[in-house]
């Protein structure tokens, strides 16, 4: 009975920080190699195959899965061009066939 627990010195022992759990989260969200992004504007596949740092800026490595063409971009330039959900583009002809349609039915 000395080395058993109170009701509340159990409960102190529960209690847990958060923080183990918002690390885990914070790196689901990180881009790491492997990872495959899109391209916002063509909606092209590009795999990351590597992650740097230069003067204190994250740079990936990319590659694009149909033209194999390779990219070095800062990790701003892959925020503002690149999503990580695949992107439904139209094309040209269909934006224009839905824009006329419109300016004709008013």
């Amino acid at each position: 009975m000395a080395n058993e627990l109170t009701p509340v010195e159990q409960a102190e022992q529960k209690v847990s920080t958060l923080s183990g759990e918002r690390k885990c989260a914070r790196d689901a969200n990180k881009m790491s190699k492997g990872n495959i992004v899109y391209k916002r504007d063509t909606g092209m596949a590009h795999e990351i195959v590597n992650v740097s740092s230069a003067n204190g800026i994250e740079h990936y490595s990319l590659v694009c899965s149909e033209t194999r063409t390779n990219y070095f971009l800062s990790k701003f330039a892959i925020e503002s061009n690149f999503t990580k959900d695949s992107v439904k583009v139209e094309h040209f002809g269909i934006k224009m066939v839905k824009r006329l349609s419109a300016m004709w039915s008013k």
